[in-house]
């Protein structure tokens, strides 16, 4: 009972070792509240960097203490920024403009311009196309012809005669797009067909091209024209409604047109031709066919009686019309054949010339325009009207298929002839090879200033343009924000960062430009070579070969010096302003200040660092406390 009684005493108060910190906030002015679950902590102005750190290191977490770091520390770096850029901006205010800099960017400016216009010249000037040497060649490696048959029920050469035959001609009737006809029956004929501005009104207002009529548009009377899928013509008539033929041609190779006489004799060759136009063929081989012609006499040339291919033949159409060849006269071989609407063949032969004052039918995937000039080595053989001529080919019923697709009486389809293009004897050999290799590389020059005024175009918008602006507002003392943590070095970092630039792009467009004079200077000594020795006296290549020189030697090749003359000085003037940008790069804090106006600036930022200083300083102790925390005891 006496010790239930004892137990029942309370327990005397005995401080021991873990109610020894109580003691000690009791001395730093901690109080407790009577419950003893909540702490009031009271700091003098000479403890509060110590209490929190005691705090920090009883309750905190050391990962949360890390991160709260981390973020202390980017706001100090956003902090010294700004007070880099306002130091910055105060610096360069006082600052007098750089006007040797901007004389420089504005004198970059012009140049970016001139290296542009010349680049954009050189391209566009250019007359003469690949089409245009394309063929030339073409021409000049055509096969020759040793015989002509002709049929009237199989118009596919092939199939009749053999693999070596194909027609003499064909004419590609290109077709015709959909199209929407709301005209509403007008009367087309009432138009005056010889004023195309008319004509092209009418159908601008009355069809819709390249679509079909939506339901509304038929519930109007609208009609879709279905398009007409392209066609070949290869067939011809005598002109007077008579039974259609196709004339087809046996072509061989093997021709030598670019040697001379002592040259066939020596290689045991046939000699073809007359005069300057002479030429050899294989031993097994016929001359070829130089003349062709349609005739109503049937004792033309004697050719009947002769009954000899190797000189000719004649061949009897019907209703008293014959159809003749000749071969090895004056002429040089026939090699190309055309049929075209009106009595010319364009001077780009793959062009289709049409009649003066008409204007081709709307719908036409390709639709044709008079030409301004024209072949004169292609003669005419043949001509029959339109209507004739669609008949022979069998398509009339497109008159009826297409809406005012008009099929007239009064305009005439001819058919022309060409001969290999005359080759002077003294520019055979070696410079007529040299002609057939260069031209079969022309395409180069086109590439090569197509790079070129590509890397133009980008040389003029990244340094005439972006770094030009860059740099004007930088010598203006404009401040830039991504250079606010580095000022002692914007005024010469950016305009390193322009001068690398510019000098890369120079680098590439100085290579393009060497590239385009290696080709291009050995394609013109070939090219001036052929005019100054008068080497083809046909008129197209003649106007050909001269304006090539021309474009070879004014618009590309000296365009092209004047563009290296130009960054050649520009490499001069670049030298000069790096000079004078590292002379004047301690004016705008590329080396340390040392005026005493810009002394008391420095001062003024590096008193507000100070603070900054003691927050790195107290940051670097809550570190060594938080290792000391995460370490094993």
């Amino acid at each position: 009972m006496a010790e239930q009684d004892q137990n029942l005493e309370p327990q005397e108060y005995h401080p021991d070792q873990d109610q020894q910190p109580l003691k000690q906030d009791l001395d730093n002015n901690q109080n407790l509240d009577q419950e003893g679950q909540q702490q009031t902590q009271k700091y003098s102005e000479g403890n509060q960097m110590g209490s929190v750190l005691n705090q920090i290191y009883i309750e905190e977490d050391p990962k949360m203490m890390r991160r709260d770091i981390i973020k202390k520390k980017k706001k100090q770096q956003k902090e010294q920024k700004l007070i880099s850029a306002r130091r910055l901006k105060r610096l360069l205010r006082k600052k007098p403009v750089d006007k040797v800099r901007l004389a420089y960017q504005a004198y970059f400016f012009l140049v970016s311009l001139t290296v542009l216009a010349l680049s954009i010249l050189s391209y566009r000037d250019q007359t003469v196309y690949e089409g245009d040497y394309k063929q030339f060649l073409d021409n000049m490696g055509s096969y020759v012809i040793d015989d002509i048959q002709y049929t009237y029920t199989n118009k596919n050469c092939k199939t009749q005669f053999g693999s070596e035959y194909s027609s003499l001609y064909e004419y590609y009737w290109p077709g015709t797009m959909i199209g929407c006809d709301c005209s509403q029956g007008f009367n087309f004929n009432s138009l005056n067909n010889q004023n195309t501005e008319n004509v092209e009104g009418f159908f601008k207002q009355s069809f819709m091209l390249g679509r079909v009529c939506s339901q509304d548009m038929t519930t109007k009377s609208c009609e879709t024209v279905d398009e007409q899928q392209p066609k070949v013509f290869n067939s011809w008539n005598d002109g007077s409604y008579g039974r259609p033929f196709v004339l087809c041609a046996r072509r061989k190779t093997g021709i030598s047109l670019q040697t001379n006489q002592s040259y066939c004799e020596s290689e045991n060759k046939t000699i073809c031709g007359t005069g300057d136009n002479k030429f050899c063929v294989p031993p097994d081989m016929s001359c070829p066919i130089s003349d062709i012609g349609f005739t109503t006499n049937s004792n033309y040339q004697n050719l009947s009686k002769l009954n000899d291919t190797n000189i000719g033949f004649i061949y009897d159409l019907g209703k008293g019309f014959y159809f003749y060849y000749l071969k090895n006269t004056s002429n040089l071989p026939l090699i190309e054949f055309r049929v075209t609407e009106s009595d010319k063949v364009c001077r780009r032969n793959q062009n289709q010339n049409i009649s003066p004052n008409r204007i081709d039918y709307p719908l036409m995937t390709d639709r044709r325009k008079q030409c301004e000039n024209t072949d004169p080595l292609f003669k005419l053989i043949h001509s029959i009207d339109e209507e004739q001529f669609y008949l022979s080919n069998n398509v009339i019923y497109l008159k009826e298929k297409l809406p005012y697709f008009n099929i007239d009486t009064r305009y005439n389809w001819t058919m022309h002839s060409k001969t290999y293009i005359p080759w002077a004897p003294n520019c055979r050999g070696q410079l007529f090879d040299d002609v057939i290799h260069e031209g079969s590389t022309l395409s180069f020059v086109y590439i090569s200033l197509r790079v070129q005024l590509g890397v133009t175009i980008t040389y003029f918008i990244v340094i005439g343009l972006i770094f030009n602006i860059v740099g004007i507002m930088t010598a203006c003392n404009f401040v830039w924000s991504c250079m606010a943590t580095r000022p002692d070095s914007q005024y010469n970092y950016i305009f390193l960062i322009e001068i690398g630039f510019k000098i890369a792009l120079q680098i590439a467009e100085i290579i393009v430009i060497c590239v385009s004079f290696a080709i291009i200077d050995t394609k013109r000594l070939v090219i001036k070579d052929v005019n100054d020795n008068n080497c083809v006296s046909d008129p197209v290549s003649d106007y050909f070969f001269t304006n090539l020189e021309n474009d070879l030697t004014r618009f590309a090749w000296s365009y092209n010096l004047a563009n290296l003359v130009i960054f050649a000085i520009t490499l001069i003037l670049d030298l000069i302003i790096i000079k004078h940008s590292l002379n004047q790069g301690h004016h705008h804090g590329a080396k340390k200040h040392h005026e005493k106006g810009e002394h008391q600036e420095l001062e003024i930022g590096s008193n507000g660092e100070s603070v900054n200083q003691q927050d790195v300083k107290s940051d670097q102790k809550l570190q060594v406390k938080s290792d000391i925390l995460q370490s094993p005891k």
